[in-house]
């Protein structure tokens, strides 16, 4: 990203038309292709890796464009949300695997132990839940809640959350991890900027 950013720069300072300028574009033109080759490549990869380990793979339904009208404009655009969701659906549908997409209303929201809401802001990466209190990590807890969502179930009551979740450690937002939570995987992507 930061030779892409030092590249436009030198472009914008040549004069149009010249020879120097159709060099500096085809440059720029390179990095781009360099970019989007890695993304994919990575797509490509993620997508092998879930649909190796899992049958069923469920994911929030969110609607990508209207994020990317939001402060997180950037972060989205880069990650490529939607070609991965493409390539993952695509990719499970030859495999014959099922995808699922669940409404993500509150799955960051609702308690994945006892079902109840507890409301938080963006910034705060763990779920502390006031009314049963469970002490879990809040990527964790909506993975729960949309693995519920997929296979029809509310809240599993007191046996969705095995006591040794209580006290996760909080990590940063960007991580990939798969937890065992009864008989289903559950799989955390993070998409870095």
């Amino acid at each position: 990203q930061q030779r892409l950013k030092t590249l436009q720069k030198r472009l914008s300072r040549k004069k149009k038309g010249s020879k120097r300028w159709l060099k500096a574009v085809k440059t720029v033109a390179k990095q781009h292709k360099k970019i989007a080759d890695k993304r994919k490549d990575f797509h490509f990869k993620t997508a092998n890796e879930l649909l190796s380990k899992a049958d069923v793979i469920a994911y929030e339904n969110l609607n990508i464009k209207g994020l990317a009208k939001t402060r997180l404009s950037k972060s989205i655009n880069d990650a490529g949300w939607g070609k991965f969701l493409t390539i993952l659906t695509v990719k499970a549908g030859n495999a014959g695997q099922k995808i699922i997409a669940v409404n993500p209303k509150n799955t960051s929201q609702d308690c994945s132990n006892c079902g109840k809401k507890v409301k938080k802001e963006l910034n705060i990466r763990t779920h502390c839940c006031p009314h049963c209190g469970i002490v879990i990590d809040r990527d964790l807890n909506a993975a729960i809640n949309i693995k519920n969502r997929a296979v029809g179930h509310s809240v599993f009551k007191a046996r969705a959350c095995p006591t040794g979740y209580r006290g996760y450690e909080t990590r940063s937002p960007h991580y990939s991890v798969s937890e065992r939570v009864g008989d289903v995987t559950v799989f955390l992507l993070g998409f870095a900027d």
